[in-house]
């Protein structure tokens, strides 16, 4: 079963990824129309945010989307999976709570086709963190690896125990030795 989900998995990362890379290089191409409609949400809160590069709205855009298509491009090909996950995840709560506010449209259509796209969101975001939540496919080989540091480590503790208890024989023995020529020498007056 592992073969087939690492087959799966392989085939899922660009597929979930290929949303973030192509919105983030269409977005560094031309910054200008997703700066226009996130600006009024994103504006109050650049400044009130003192570590951001810049407060210019389309700038914080093309920020956004060279991220969006170097984490995309990493997850991809399976390159720091968590970490990537992760940011593309935080990058999307601001696309959520700004694009695609349905409850605003007047026009059925429009509402239907907004509401859509903000379900598409939102199971993408799941998607990452369920991506992000997937075990690692290096944690059996670091299991395996603390394992075996664990195996040496008890065999090093076996064969220190067993120097000591062959010592302490040792010395036993040699004791009994010494007591049995002392008991030999008196017995024969030497």
């Amino acid at each position: 079963m592992t073969g087939v989900m690492q087959i799966i998995r392989t085939i899922a990362r660009p597929l979930v990824a290929a949303p973030f890379m192509v919105t983030g290089l269409e977005t560094l191409r031309n910054p200008a129309p997703r700066a226009d409609k996130v600006g009024p949400a994103l504006k109050p809160l650049a400044d009130r945010v003192s570590w951001l590069p810049s407060k210019d709205p389309e700038t914080l855009v093309r920020i956004q989307g060279a991220i969006s298509l170097g984490a995309g491009a990493l997850f991809a090909l399976g390159r720091f999976q968590r970490l990537t996950t992760l940011l593309l995840a935080a990058e999307m709560v601001p696309a959520l709570l700004t694009e695609h506010q349905f409850w605003s449209e007047d026009d059925p259509g429009s509402r239907a086709v907004e509401r859509a796209l903000m379900l598409k969101n939102a199971g993408l975001f799941g998607a990452l963190l369920y991506a992000g939540a997937a075990p690692s496919r290096h944690r059996p080989v670091k299991a395996a690896k603390t394992g075996l540091r664990e195996a040496r480590m008890q065999a090093a503790i076996a064969r220190a125990e067993a120097g000591r208890k062959a010592e302490r024989a040792r010395r036993k023995a040699s004791k009994h030795a010494a007591q049995t020529q002392r008991r030999a020498a008196k017995l024969t007056g030497r």
